[in-house]
């Protein structure tokens, strides 16, 4: 098993990575970062982007207010082609990302 790094950044959102992959069939992405909201009792999500088209959404309940919540990693199952190939991460509705918020995507193969 190997271990692609593909992001690994502090935000603001959005987050945009070009990368080459290196098999042509199914892997894991797996996406952690954290995110907040400046209302009390709303869900934050957490949306991924491969090539443009979604794949994923984390989520999670804020009940309180400008708190700096860690997601659950997400891990997405992916089918994969040789080649350059984009990934995104955009945050929700009510859902704020910043200097303080680090962001991790990898790809095991």
């Amino acid at each position: 098993m190997q271990i692609l790094p593909i992001i690994n950044q502090v935000g603001p959102l959005p987050l945009k990575a070009q990368f080459q992959a290196p098999l042509d069939g199914p892997a894991v992405l797996v996406v952690t970062g954290s995110l907040w909201t400046q209302s009390a009792n709303t869900l934050l999500t957490l949306n991924v982007q491969l090539d443009g088209t979604s794949i994923g959404t984390a989520k999670i309940w804020s009940n309180g207010v400008s708190t700096h919540r860690t997601f659950p990693a997400l891990f997405l199952s992916v089918n994969l082609t040789y080649g350059q190939h984009v990934l995104t991460i955009t945050p929700g509705a009510n859902t704020i990302s910043d200097l303080n918020d680090t962001f991790t995507a990898s790809l095991i193969f």
